[in-house]
């Protein structure tokens, strides 16, 4: 069965959206960041609730909850082209505007002062108005007369096929009272006609997709220019190629490399092993900056979480003692958790970490107690081996 609301549209729209950190960190694009998660967060339910309302409704109530969910597809989605800077295919001299009311208005009388009739978005937000009654006092349309006021006080969702015309469409019954006449009016419109047009300008979210893909690939362009300053130290290579990382708004690990290349060993009987690890670190570089020059985030974090992984020891408590010590002793913990670290990494040099290296916590900084941890764990690991 096809479904008016095409939940693909949404979700490729939901898959671009989410490719790049762009849309949530730079200034033009706040207010689209704040409206496309407001959009996709509802969007589901409104798509589910037309989708399963595709039948003439049975009760006023149940036509009313298909105008609130049409309405927010309808205006979300004009919000987001708007924002976007997204030509409307529905403009005012378009023919494809005047799609699916109308007839309608000609049969009621629904003529703007040029003598022509008002566009399908002209119309739906009439037929908003009215089935809603808010505002209740209806005068804001232009092809009312002059002074006209209009109130609706009942909708009749499913008019009986026996008042209508032979093959005629299911239509949704609006009660009319106005100013301008004595008599009740009745606006007759066709069901199937209130879900084409959601399902209409709903399909005009592709076009939004289409223009995130050609933001995305304009700054992927701009990205592949960026090239990193190979330094004659290794440390201020990566902090050339953490800056590329970070002017892109991708969260790395690169910024815990540079503090492990920086520790300088308190005790001489370290000094050898944090020189061989910072090594191992300095080799990587070249394949780093493959990553970063390449676009390859994925990569490069992959690559990152094996350089960075720690193999912890088998005995009991060393998980718990290798993750208070690493969520410890860092800038952001508070001093309760930076007393409870150090005593964690005294807790682990006595029970394994003797055996590689050296670690004093009274002497030392956080920065070479987690990378002798590191060491200890990885010498502990290949001994068991």
């Amino acid at each position: 069965m096809d479904y008016p609301i095409d939940e693909k549209i949404y979700q490729e729209f939901r898959k671009n959206f989410n490719a790049t950190n762009v849309f949530e960190c730079e200034r033009e694009y706040v207010e689209l960041y704040n409206l496309g998660y407001a959009l996709l967060d509802r969007m589901e339910k409104c798509a589910g609730y037309v989708n399963a309302h595709t039948m003439p409704p049975k009760s006023e109530e149940e036509f009313i909850l298909l105008m609130v969910y049409g309405s927010m597809v309808v205006d979300a989605t004009k919000l987001v082209l708007q924002l976007l800077k997204v030509e409307n295919p529905y403009t005012q001299d378009a023919q494809i505007t005047y799609s699916y009311f109308a007839d309608i208005c000609e049969e009621n009388s629904l003529i703007l002062s040029d003598g022509k009739i008002p566009t399908d978005d002209k119309v739906w937000e009439y037929l908003r108005s009215l089935s809603f009654a808010h505002p209740f006092k209806t005068s804001r349309p232009k092809f009312l007369e002059k002074d006209e006021i209009q109130y609706s006080p009942t909708v009749t969702p499913n008019v009986n096929p026996i008042f209508l015309p032979l093959n005629a469409e299911s239509t949704v019954d609006i009660m009319i009272y106005s100013t301008a006449f004595p008599d009740i009016k009745h606006l007759n419109i066709p069901y199937a006609r209130i879900i084409g047009y959601i399902s209409s300008r709903y399909q005009l979210l592709s076009l939004g997709t289409e223009k995130l893909k050609q933001i995305i690939e304009k700054k992927k362009q701009e990205w592949k220019k960026q090239k990193i300053q190979i330094s004659a130290t290794p440390i201020d290579t990566l902090k050339s190629a953490d800056a590329i990382m970070k002017s892109r708004h991708e969260d790395t690990r690169l910024c815990e490399l540079i503090p492990l290349l920086e520790v300088q060993s308190t005790f001489e009987e370290n000094r050898l092993q944090i020189r061989a690890y910072q090594s191992k670190i300095e080799s990587a570089i070249s394949q780093i900056v493959t990553f970063v020059e390449s676009l390859d985030t994925d990569g490069l974090n992959n690559y990152l979480e094996q350089i960075l992984q720690v193999t912890k020891p088998k005995y009991s408590g060393a998980d718990y003692q290798i993750q208070k010590i690493f969520s410890g002793l860092n800038q952001y913990a508070d001093e309760g958790e930076q007393m409870f670290g150090l005593k964690q990494a005294d807790a682990f040099y006595k029970d394994c970490g003797y055996k590689w290296v050296k670690i004093d916590v009274s002497q030392m900084g956080n920065e070479e107690i987690k990378l002798l941890v590191r060491i200890a764990c990885e010498q502990e690991a290949q001994n068991k081996k």
